[in-house]
């Protein structure tokens, strides 16, 4: 039995490019990274805003914390696929869990998280807006 992942969620296809890699040709460890950041802005865009708008309203969500667990490489030239969800709010901060698969998302390459802060333009901390909050909130699957 799998376990349900975090809602909402969108999955992202990836082309893993040259630049990636590292002399083995599989995906160096740190670029999961990356693709992580890469997924987080696409389950923002899919849910109708941008990242760019979220910094434009004077709000910023930098990285507290993050972790990957490698279960099988990425190489070069593969097509990935980067699932990215909502795993947690809290009143200031936000966490995003992701998994990363192969082509046919038959086998997880990695999986992560990223915990955000929820800071303004002065890097202090702050709550997060309804608006950010109504933004999540309307993609959550019905509980009935």
């Amino acid at each position: 039995m799998t376990t349900p992942f975090a809602q909402p969620n969108c999955w992202l296809e990836h082309r893993v490019s040259y630049g990636e890699t590292d002399a083995m040709g599989v995906v160096y460890y740190a670029n999961y990274l990356h693709l992580f950041e890469r997924g987080r802005g696409a389950l923002i865009r899919a849910l109708g805003f941008s990242y760019a708008t979220v910094e434009a309203r004077g709000f910023f969500l930098p990285v507290r914390e993050a972790s990957c667990r490698y279960f099988s490489p990425a190489r070069y030239d593969e097509i990935i696929h980067i699932r990215t969800g909502l795993a947690k709010r809290s009143r200031a901060s936000l966490t995003f869990v992701y998994e990363i698969t192969n082509a046919d998302k038959s086998a997880v390459l990695a999986r992560g998280s990223t915990q955000h802060a929820l800071v303004n333009g002065q890097g202090r901390p702050v709550r997060i807006p309804d608006w950010l909050h109504d933004l999540f909130e309307q993609h959550l699957p019905d509980a009935g």
